[in-house]
């Protein structure tokens, strides 16, 4: 089998800027040891100049502008190493390098062995004969980027005036890194994976191992597809055995197989008879089986391998939809699956940060928010793979984009291409074995850009069209061949534009820039939503913690650095105009706690509006997926319901109950209101419905009440009334509430004013404990009433209404009743 040595931990790093600094001095056998300081591999050369005290961390005040110089550098890494003697006898050794970011020269004993330039995918480079007895010296001389394409082009590109420095699209690496409208620019540079050096005298090298589950339409017979990625390693053709065991079937298999010379798989099937199902959250168990896998030569053990895999059938439907174009519908085990969810985008500015545990509290968070998706971005990353095991084992399904957004990208370059094909094939096979992953696209809004954003106006003209409508289509077809695949994202099929609502999928962001009145969402009738957001705070807390002593005011310079983008587009600004527009306050005459609360109540009404309108319309609306869920570092504004410290922020509440599996709706259509149930669960739920009209200041001119039933996996009008029932509505709202087993189930109400518009009593809200429960009670409507702005601990509710006379309850262990900080009325 394979040996290795291990060659992470405490490395050496010099730098040079072209001037001071010299890199060939790292590859000698000695070296002035006063030019290095210590670097952790893996890792990043910004936390290794944090823990030196040489930059401040960058997610803090401004410090990632005094930061800018580290990626205008070229850092090289040093490690000195003990051959092992059966390394140097062996007749193959390799170096391997999990992460490199970006462009390295790797040096070894004063020979150059290898170049890479990709941070998406592994490093290896063959180094047999080149190791010696004794000291041996590796050296990798690696930059972000900058230096080596600093004759590329970038006219033409579509990536913006900072492309002109960057030049992102020539980098294959997250593009976020170069700042987007969410996050400041921080290249990543580094040695960012484990190093390995690696020996064998077997005539074979085992490398990707990738199972394929698939399942039958009638969901009774399940196959596994056992491929594995070998390279053998002699002139000649080796017979060998593939031996497959699925423990928890009772499953084993031998196969016979030829390694042949050079790279290529070898595989075997094996058939599982009615395999427990994996089911996204809220719809079943995720049952996954274990899958090992031994790969022998000559009567020996030559490789070995484990997986977990999971059986569902998934189905893409677009089949005609009788009032207009085409249905977008998630079908899972041949059930209809309505998607919720937001978009993922990295966990951490700086990558090797994101680690298990952070991942894990994220998808909590998300499971917390009745999300069964998330939508890994474009302009991101291809997740490690512990983000995917948790979400195979939580039931949270991923819509995976390939790393392209918002430009062109140079792949008539034959370098470049054949780059990017490298990278597209290694991703689909370390990720095709994710029961959670369930659907493949090739980039962000780029087919958008070629319809609408002028992308054939200027040369380059269409340079990566053949990449995302042949290349990668066959590349997922090739290594992966069960699952669906589109272009980009939006997309329309039929050759139609990526804009249209009646087929494909959506970015709806018609509202959200300088449209901010969210009541429009209502009218909104895509297929597919998975992209679209409002604006608002952070967690108290956290854009603190983005202000210094003395910034701590709305608009200061750190808070500007730390704002979304989309403040500074337009004059006066977008958001801080939106939460004018809403509520009639200006956010530079609010504190930071004032600001954090008003425009959270705000955003949170917003993010509830998208959410409600497009779950009302299952299936002819099958996704309520919002832009976005997570943030890369810490902000002031941003789009999300979990901050940077996976805090929960003001919207986030709104959100929760906008998505739970059992919901009312109200809307205002032609000369009626009408009151829809949404069930997603697989069981009809009965209860008592109360609807009507209640005054804010305290009285029910209007109220009836119907036993109902809310048909399973559906949205149905379940009541209805008279709009002309509902008067003065500046002063009034029409709400609905479900009850059943001596429970409240959901509740919702609809309002048609601007906020600042209504005429507000004064809130008097009372707050006592009983049995257990904390009991808020007001004579009048009492809108958004705030126990919290940390968005630490999980609280029952927040940002929560009381209606007029009639209590809300919520589980309360302690022995003091909460403290209300702010009630939204605006008296």
């Amino acid at each position: 089998m394979l040996k290795s040595l291990p060659l992470n931990g405490t490395w050496k790093v010099r730098w040079t800027d072209g001037q001071r600094g010299r890199t060939q001095y790292a590859e000698r056998d000695h070296t002035d040891p006063v030019r290095y300081l210590d670097a952790e591999v893996p890792g990043e050369i910004h936390l290794d100049l944090m823990r030196a005290g040489l930059i401040g961390d960058p997610r803090v005040g401004v410090n990632c502008l005094a930061a800018r110089w580290v990626e205008e550098c070229i850092w090289s890494y040093r490690r000195e190493f003990e051959a092992p003697a059966a390394a140097l006898k062996a007749k193959r050794v390799w170096l391997d390098f999990r992460g490199l970011d970006l462009v390295a020269t790797v040096v070894l004993n004063g020979q150059e062995v290898g170049r890479h330039h990709n941070s998406f995918y592994p490093c290896r480079l063959e180094v047999t004969g080149k190791l010696r007895a004794g000291r041996n010296v590796l050296a990798v001389h690696v930059e972000g980027g900058l230096f080596d394409v600093s004759d590329k082009p970038a006219e033409g590109y579509s990536t913006g005036i900072d492309g002109k420095l960057h030049k992102r699209h020539w980098l294959r690496k997250p593009q976020c890194q170069f700042s987007w409208d969410w996050s400041t620019r921080l290249i990543n540079v580094g040695v960012t994976g484990p190093v390995t050096l690696e020996w064998t005298d077997d005539a074979v090298r085992a490398d990707q191992f990738v199972p394929l589950a698939e399942i039958s339409a009638d969901l009774k017979t399940g196959a596994l597809r056992a491929r594995w990625f070998v390279e053998g390693l002699t002139p000649d053709a080796v017979a060998g055995e593939l031996r497959v065991e699925v423990p928890e079937a009772g499953v084993r298999q031998t196969s016979a197989v030829t390694i042949k010379p050079g790279f290529g798989p070898v595989e075997a099937r094996v058939e599982i008879p009615s395999p427990r199902l994996w089911w996204p959250a809220g719809h079943g168990p995720q049952h996954r089986y274990t899958v090992k896998a031994t790969l022998h030569t000559g009567g020996r053990t030559v490789a070995a391998a484990e997986a977990r895999v999971g059986f569902r059938h998934v189905r893409v439907n677009q089949d005609p939809n009788p009032t207009a174009g085409r249905f977008f519908i998630l079908e899972i085990n041949r059930r209809k699956v309505f998607v919720k969810g937001g978009n993922f985008v990295p966990a951490d500015m700086i990558f090797p940060c994101a680690d298990r545990a952070r991942y894990d509290q994220l998808t909590d968070l998300a499971l917390e928010a009745n999300f069964n998706m998330l939508r890994i971005w474009g302009g991101g990353l291809y997740e490690k793979d512990d983000f995917y095991d948790l979400c195979d084992a939580k039931g949270l399904l991923v819509w995976q984009e390939f790393i392209f957004a918002c430009g062109k990208y140079p792949a008539t370059d034959l370098g470049f291409f054949e780059d990017v094909k490298r990278e597209a094939t290694w991703n689909v096979r370390r990720l095709a074995s994710h029961p959670s992953l369930v659907v493949w696209c090739g980039n962000n809004e780029m087919e958008q850009g070629n319809w609408h954003w002028g992308y054939d106006k200027a040369t380059p003209v269409y340079p990566d069209y053949g990449l995302f409508h042949l290349t990668l289509p066959r590349i997922v077809r090739d290594e992966d061949g069960t699952r669906y695949y589109q272009p980009s994202s939006p997309y329309s099929p039929d050759l139609l534009s990526p804009t249209a609502d009646e087929v494909g999928d959506q970015h709806p962001w018609a509202i959200g820039f300088t449209n901010t009145d969210f009541r429009q969402y209502r009218q909104m009738a895509c297929r597919f939503p998975n992209e679209g957001g409002i604006l608002g705070p952070t967690a108290l807390p956290t854009m603190l913690a983005c202000l210094p002593e003395g910034q701590r005011r709305v608009q200061s310079f750190a808070w500007q650095v730390h704002d979304n983008s989309v403040d500074s587009w337009g004059e006066p600004s977008y958001p801080d105009e939106m939460v004018r527009q809403w509520i009639g306050k200006d956010v530079r005459k609010l504190s930071v706690e004032e600001f954090a609360y008003w425009a959270g109540l705000v955003q949170g009404e917003g993010l509830r509006e998208y959410c409600e309108n497009f779950r009302r319309r299952m299936f002819d609306t099958s996704s309520a997926i919002f832009w976005m869920y997570n943030d890369t570092w810490p902000a002031t504004r941003s789009w999300t319901i979990a901050d940077y410290y996976l805090r929960r922020t003001p919207a986030f509440y709104g959100v929760r109950r906008a998505l739970r599996p059992v919901h009312v709706v109200l809307t205002l259509e032609g000369d009626a209101v009408n009151v829809y149930g949404v069930n997603e669960t697989e069981r009809e739920v009965r209860g008592t419905l109360s609807y009507g009209v209640f005054k804010l200041a305290g009285a029910y001119p209007f109220e009836a009440r119907a036993d109902v039933a809310l048909p399973p996996n559906a949205s149905t009008v379940i009541a209805s009334f008279p709009a002309a029932k509902w008067t003065a509505r500046e002063a009034s709202m029409a709400f609905a509430e479900l009850a059943g087993n001596d429970r409240l189930i959901a509740r919702n109400r609809l309002f048609t004013p601007l906020f600042r518009e209504m005429k507000w009593p004064k809130a008097r809200v009372s707050v006592r404990l009983e049995k257990g429960e904390a009991v808020f009670s007001s004579r009048t409507f009492a809108w958004g009433i705030c126990l919290d702005l940390d968005g630490e601990a999980l609280l029952p509710d927040n940002f929560f209404d009381v209606y007029p006379g009639r209590d809300v309850r919520l589980p309360w262990p302690g022995r003091r009743p909460p403290h209300i900080r702010f009630v939204g009325n605006l008296a």
